[in-house]
């Protein structure tokens, strides 16, 4: 054979795995891009247009915390996807693009933030590009709702390895102190940043993962005095202690400000008041906890499968083989701890904690009220979970042969029924029923209206905001009421508009429409029509200010009062 072809052919045998993950990363890549750019705007919802809202608020305040604004479960939107969305608004672009194109966006950093970080634990090429791989794939239409639609929770993945780069980067194997110092400033400011954001958030998901995987590894290490001394002299060390000094002194500045800051604006309650499960109801929401992660995972199968049709054997391979990918990692710790270096130890004990501690939490405590809500809503494990997936890449050279066979399987069945979850057949329809409801109302001059949350700021973010719908809310007891919750006093004030205004009401909310019509004595509608499931009610005027005239008027009975 020619030297030249001997050359190529060893030159191919070499980076054939990188080639091949390279190709997976694209293949992912395409489907999460289609799902955030297509399929997401049939399941958009109002938590997802968040972000573009806030955006919206803050530039009209000029204020990066606007005073008119409701914040919840005492979060403060410091560092999150509003500040990539503000120039979309000053640019008049506000509209389901920008929220597509800022969620891609992060995407594409979080898998190129995930390959460098695994090449500086000196992983090689191919293994870290599969890092961005195992975290990009559709596993069910959970994990692509909550991880690449609303997006709410990627950005606590990002902050977890940016954490442990920098951990890397003030390890002692890193000669430059420029670098050193470099990651020392970064780490502060990162500190600083997620505890003014919430520092009780900052303690479940930072402080008691990082505190227990240290209490691990002391423990882990105890089988060899070597080690054992070693992990205490690097915890004791000056340089550590004087770190730690500084991020202690960091953390109580940034929740001393945390705090001040919230004394002059709104908040709501939330998951922080989130009280335990009844103990009798313990078992019944423990096991939903269960069924939600499993749900998240894609391990789950639909309703009326037949067990000997081929989506059955799938769907009962999916549920025994999926698990493992959670646990597969856990057990080699103890056997693999001398073979991983301080960093990778520190990382996936670091994520074994936080999803333990959170799945604890989810099963104990009303974090979404009703079993069923932990059933089908389990968002706060997600960046645990993606964090288990990459401890899978980390740990690989460790696992036998076995274990690389179940985890290869479990691979090859994700990514060949990725596509039903990330293009189900539904979604154009919905999509369609969308954009034709924004048109009709923007065809008879309707541009300001209410309508309960889940159904308003949809529609204002795929209006490009040319339709404002705000939210309200109807109660068996209260009748309509403002919505205090990620909402703007600024919205419900007289001044707002001074042209029609509509409401927006599913079916069964009308009758609570007409007590609110008799309650605050508002003038008959204009026009009332239906669209889609809604029913519309259109007034002259804001019907929360403009009420009957003497003559027509009906016996008051306010039971809201608007700011």
């Amino acid at each position: 054979m020619p030297p030249h072809k001997l050359c190529y052919k060893t030159l191919l045998k070499k980076n054939l795995p990188f080639l091949g993950a390279l190709l997976l990363l694209g293949f992912t890549l395409y489907e999460i891009s289609f799902y955030i750019f297509k399929t997401y705007r049939a399941f958009f919802n109002s938590d997802a247009a968040i972000a573009n809202i806030l955006a919206e608020e803050i530039v009209q305040a000029e204020s990066f915390f606007p005073s008119h604004w409701w914040y919840v479960n005492n979060d403060l939107w410091v560092f999150y996807k509003q500040l990539l969305v503000i120039p979309w608004v000053l640019a008049g672009k506000n509209g389901y693009f920008a929220h597509a194109f800022t969620v891609f966006e992060v995407s594409v950093f979080m898998i190129v933030f995930i390959y460098l970080f695994l090449r500086s634990l000196m992983l090689s090429r191919a293994s870290s590009v599969m890092g961005g791989v195992v975290v990009s794939i559709g596993y069910s239409p959970m994990y692509l709702r909550e991880l690449y639609g609303e997006a709410a929770y990627t950005w606590y993945f990002i902050f977890m390895i940016a954490f442990m780069f920098i951990f890397r980067k003030l390890s002692p194997h890193v000669i430059s102190k420029r670098t050193q110092i470099k990651a020392f400033i970064a780490f502060m400011i990162l500190l600083y940043l997620l505890v003014l954001a919430n520092p009780i958030r900052f303690f479940v998901y930072y402080i008691t993962p990082f505190f227990g995987a240290l209490a691990l590894l002391v423990y882990f290490a105890r089988d060899s005095l070597r080690t054992f001394k070693g992990a205490m002299l690097r915890m004791l060390s000056i340089k550590r202690i004087a770190i730690s000094i500084f991020a202690c002194a960091v953390m109580t500045g940034a929740t001393i400000t945390h705090f001040t800051l919230l004394e002059s604006l709104h908040f709501a309650g939330g998951a922080n008041n989130a009280p335990l499960v009844p103990l009798e109801d313990l078992p019944v929401h423990a096991a939903h906890a269960l069924l939600g992660l499993w749900n998240f995972i894609g391990s789950e199968w639909g309703t009326n499968v037949r067990a000997s049709s081929l989506e059955g054997i799938v769907s009962l391979a999916k549920f025994v083989l999926f698990p493992f990918v959670l646990v597969i990692p856990a057990l080699h710790i103890k056997k693999a701890f001398y073979q991983m270096s301080s960093t990778e130890r520190l990382f996936v004990l670091f994520s074994y904690v936080g999803f333990a501690l959170l799945l604890v939490l989810y099963s104990t405590t009303a974090l979404h009220e009703h079993a069923w809500a932990a059933r089908n809503n389990i968002r706060y494990l997600s960046p645990f979970i993606m964090m288990v997936l990459i401890c899978n890449v980390i740990m690989w050279r460790f696992f036998s042969l076995f274990m690389k066979l179940i985890l290869s399987v479990s691979l090859t069945i994700a990514l060949g029924v990725s596509w039903q979850y990330v293009s189900p057949k539904e979604w154009r329809g919905i999509v369609d029923e969308r954009i034709a409801l924004v048109e009709e109302l923007k065809s008879r001059g309707l541009h300001f209206g209410y309508a309960e949350y889940w159904d308003s700021h949809i529609y204002t973010v795929f209006s490009d905001g040319e339709v404002d719908i705000r939210p309200i809310d109807f109660d068996e007891k209260e009748g309509m009421k403002l919505v205090k919750w990620l909402s703007s006093d600024r919205w419900y004030q007289k001044d707002t508009t001074d042209g029609k205004v509509f409401f927006m009401v599913i079916p069964e909310d009308i009758d609570d429409m007409y007590r609110a019509i008799r309650d605050f004595n508002m003038p008959d509608p204009l026009e009332q029509f239906t669209l889609g499931k809604y029913t519309f009610f259109v007034f002259e005027k804001n019907p929360l200010y403009v009420k009957r005239t003497k003559a027509e008027a009906r016996k008051k009975k306010r039971i809201m009062t608007a700011p």
